[in-house]
């Protein structure tokens, strides 16, 4: 005990270590990101491959499957799942739990590098990232105003998108419920026969006169001079007049055969905050940041710019994560606290003031510690480290508890303070390692824990193993120096009499207990073969009991929530416009709903959550519902929500859903049954058999539903190749053709002075000529003149696939569903 002498003989330098652990703890606190979940690091990457037009049976077979067969060699590879829908397709890589991420991202790059070779032509560039580990925003900041035009709102949402993406703490700032802006060249198509013109000449035109042609410098005698060709687009007037054709007679211009205009895209999707129209921005923060300095950062940058815009543009915020976090962290914080002045009295109560003072000082101290160590883990301050520092608060003190009492008995026998302690440190180390040993040991099997959920978990062991390393560092060392130092300040080194007067009262005062355990004792000692036998026995019965008459298992238990989701589903073939009133529609009623603060509705068309094995294929939108504190409201969010399923029942041909957000790591449905097959029709069927069945045999079971294809149908222009042939017509100008009453033929880029991006320009007819009847009437010219498509083609209608997804190189659908109030899954 050498070192325990050293220690105490430097009490000074012990305690200014002690005081030190106090402050750094203090530190680590104010500085560590609070978070209201651990970040989990995902091992996925996401791979989005574009391709305009491209139906989901072409994107699954041309883009899929070539990148699928890249991957495959990949190590590590736990997992791909591939979601193909019409003009994109989305593929997801899970790595194993552990692997280097940066590493896995750089290896499916190469992979999507390789099958690059074997897309088709017009393929855009892949983009792969990695999955974001925090998926939901820090904030939502929403732009609308019936008075307020949308390029406005958009120019207000690209503002702040810049000024929000400088913050430090800011990762991204993601505008959705915008329409991409697009300079729309609608062509006069009696014009573009009367002149003769072809799509690829307007095309070609297009592309020769829109290129960056570096000329070079020259030097003469003059000096040294600059040479420019300027030969890119820059504003719609260079646009109008480009030259089309050339002859003797003259030139066409682009503007003598269209109308160039700068609009924006047509609608594919839309997001509404309580039932406007809105434009909003996702603010997502950093792995290492603050989350409640980033959303007030956030808020003061949107502040700082206000008067820059109108006064009738409404800028508000939703899904503030910050308030349900410190609303958290000060519950937590609170239950702590009490739980440190509860156990604290216990203490003195039992041991006496100065004995119970001298432990309980361990408490703040083996907390604060603790937090030091996760810090520099890099961990941030969650719910699962404060459950952790709540769990181990009871068990820190028990080696303080076993020194100080120990060192007490001795110095009532005469030891002074010092050698009291020297030896209760002696006696009562191993039994005190032994004990903090067997508690790590039970807590151990957790950091092995495997996937996402043991990354999740493993907060809740790394914080419990700190407490606990250092409580014993504290009852070994700085407990004995404490107390030593604390009689030294006495004048005395034997305890003064009230010391003993504590000590006498506390033992007085349960005296009773003691009592009642000591006739408790006495018989089972003097049986200990009966005793071992009542306690076998009494093991046997506890798993029985709880074998037979338990109340089933949950992984997270429901808990109250501020924030829920309400999902909204319709089949047939609707517009956009048909989704937004039916999305507007059922808005409209939970926001009637008393508790309700905001909703905000996206369409899934235009979201990425829409790719998820979670997703059922009719989910037309998604509503992120907004509670009131719960300190506001009479209800829980579980009876809200209910509500909500309830009063959206009566909507003709639309199905509602409505839960509280998860606890615990992302799950998504309680149910869910995966079904794999080559053989895509046969899987059809026996999904849609296994659905049946379950709805009319298994109780508890809400929500069910199922990825499959909607029923509907699909046109395909069916080209007479040889009778084309005849008539000069190829297939490809059949297909810019019908482009034309579509999405348009897009015929280069441009970047104004005005856009941070490139905008597109698109070649179509006008609005009355964009419908499904004028394709037949459409006519390509010939070297013989123009001839109508329907002269060697047909319109057939076919089902319709609408999404095609796979796992693991094979096609793939899930049955999905969620268990009513009293059954589990």
């Amino acid at each position: 005990m050498k070192f325990l002498r050293l220690i105490i003989d430097h009490s000074r330098a012990t305690l200014a270590i002690m005081l030190l652990v106090l402050v750094a703890g203090a530190g680590a606190r104010f500085s560590m990101p609070v978070e209201m979940n651990p970040n989990v690091t995902l091992p996925i990457v996401m791979i989005m491959v574009r391709h305009d037009g491209i139906s989901p049976e072409d994107g699954a077979r041309l883009l899929a499957r070539p990148i699928e067969k890249e991957l495959k060699t990949l190590d590590g590879l736990e997992e791909t799942q591939a979601t193909a829908r019409e003009g994109l397709v989305v593929i997801t890589v899970e790595f194993e739990v552990g692997d280097n991420i940066k590493q896995a991202v750089a290896d499916v790059r190469e992979a999507v590098d390789r099958a690059k070779a074997e897309f088709p032509q017009e393929t855009k560039e892949p983009i792969v990232n990695e999955l974001s580990p925090s998926p939901e925003p820090a904030i939502v900041i929403t732009f609308s105003g019936d008075k307020v035009s949308e390029r406005e709102l958009f120019r207000a949402a690209k503002f702040y998108q810049r000024q929000l993406e400088m913050l430090p703490d800011v990762l991204t700032a993601d505008i959705s419920g915008h329409r991409d802006e697009v300079v729309d060249v609608v062509l006069n198509p009696s014009r573009l026969e009367q002149y003769g013109l072809s799509i690829d000449e307007i095309v070609y035109a297009v592309r020769v006169n829109n290129l960056l042609i570096p000329a070079g410098e020259m030097d003469a005698a003059q000096g040294r001079f600059g040479i420019k060709v300027p030969a890119l687009i820059e504003t719609t007037d260079d646009i109008r007049s480009l030259p089309i054709r050339n002859n003797a007679e003259g030139s066409v211009s682009l503007g003598d055969v269209a109308d160039v205009r700068r609009t924006f895209k047509d609608s594919s999707g839309y997001s509404l905050i309580n039932g406007k129209k809105t434009i909003a921005i996702d603010v997502r923060k950093r792995l290492t940041a603050n989350l409640i300095r980033t959303v007030d950062a956030s808020r003061e940058t949107v502040a700082l710019s206000r008067d820059q815009f109108s006064m009738d543009m409404d800028i508000g915020y939703t899904f503030d994560s910050s308030e349900m976090t410190n609303q958290m962290v000060d519950e937590l914080q609170g239950n702590i606290i009490t739980a440190m002045c509860l156990v604290l009295i216990l203490v003195v109560a039992t041991l006496g003031v100065k004995s119970g003072l001298l432990v309980g000082f361990g408490i703040p101290f083996c907390l604060l510690g603790a937090l030091i160590i996760v810090n520099v883990l890099g961990h941030s301050f969650n719910f699962m480290v404060m459950f952790g520092l709540l769990l181990s608060l009871g068990m820190l003190i028990d080696g303080a508890i076993v020194v100080v009492e120990f060192s007490s008995t001795k110095g009532a026998e005469g030891l002074s303070t010092r050698e009291a302690y020297i030896t209760a440190v002696q006696r009562m180390a191993i039994p005190v390692i032994a004990s903090t040993g067997t508690t790590l040991a039970a807590f151990l099997p957790l950091l092995f824990w495997p996937g996402v959920s043991g990354e999740f978990m493993s907060y809740l062991p790394i914080t419990v193993f700190a407490v606990l390393a250092w409580s014993l560092v504290y009852a070994l060392i700085f407990a004995p120096t404490l107390g030593i130092v604390m009689a030294r300040r006495r004048g005395k080194k034997k305890k003064l009499p009230e010391d003993h007067q504590s000590e006498e009262s506390a033992k007085t005062m349960f005296q009773p207990l003691q009592d009642f355990y000591l006739k408790l004792l006495t018989p089972v000692i003097r049986s200990p073969a009966k005793a071992a036998l009542g306690s076998i026995g009494m093991i046997i019965g506890v798993f029985f009991l709880y074998g037979n008459f338990n109340a089933g298992q949950e992984f997270f238990t429901a808990i109250e929530s501020q924030y829920g989701t309400v999902e909204v589903r319709a089949q047939g073939n609707l517009s956009i416009e048909e989704q937004q009133k039916i999305t507007l529609e059922v808005s409209n009623i939970v926001s009637e709903i008393e508790g309700v603060n905001q909703v905000y509705a996206y369409s899934n068309s235009a979201s990425f959550v829409a790719f998820g094995t979670d997703i059922s294929r009719d989910q037309i939108s998604t509503l992120l519902v907004e509670l009131y504190p719960r300190e506001e409201r009479e209800r829980g969010s579980d009876l809200i929500f209910a509500e909500i399923r309830d009063r959206t029942k009566a909507l003709p041909g639309v199905y509602v859903t409505g839960k509280e957000v998860e606890t615990g790591p992302p799950t998504g449905k309680n149910i869910q049954i995966q079904l794999s097959s080559s053989d895509r029709q046969a899987m059809y069927r026996k999904t849609a058999e296994l659905r049946q069945w379950i709805a009319e045999n298994v109780e508890g079971v809400r929500d069910l539903q199922d990825t499959l294809p909607l029923a509907g149908i699909q046109w395909e222009i069916d080209v007479d190749r040889s009778r084309a042939a005849m008539l000069g017509v190829n297939v490809a100008d059949v297909g810019n053709m019908v482009q034309m009453v579509t999405g348009g033929v897009m015929i280069g880029e441009f970047r104004p002075d005005d856009a941070d991006e490139e905008i597109e320009m698109r070649l179509r007819f006008p609005e009355q000529d964009r419908q499904l009847t004028t394709i037949d009437d459409l006519r390509v010219n010939t070297p013989n003149g123009p001839v109508p498509i329907s002269s060697f083609s047909k319109r057939v209608p076919k089902p319709r696939v609408d999404t095609i997804q796979r796992i693991d190189r094979e096609e793939t659908v899930f049955i999905l569903a969620n268990s009513e109030v009293g059954y589990l899954a």
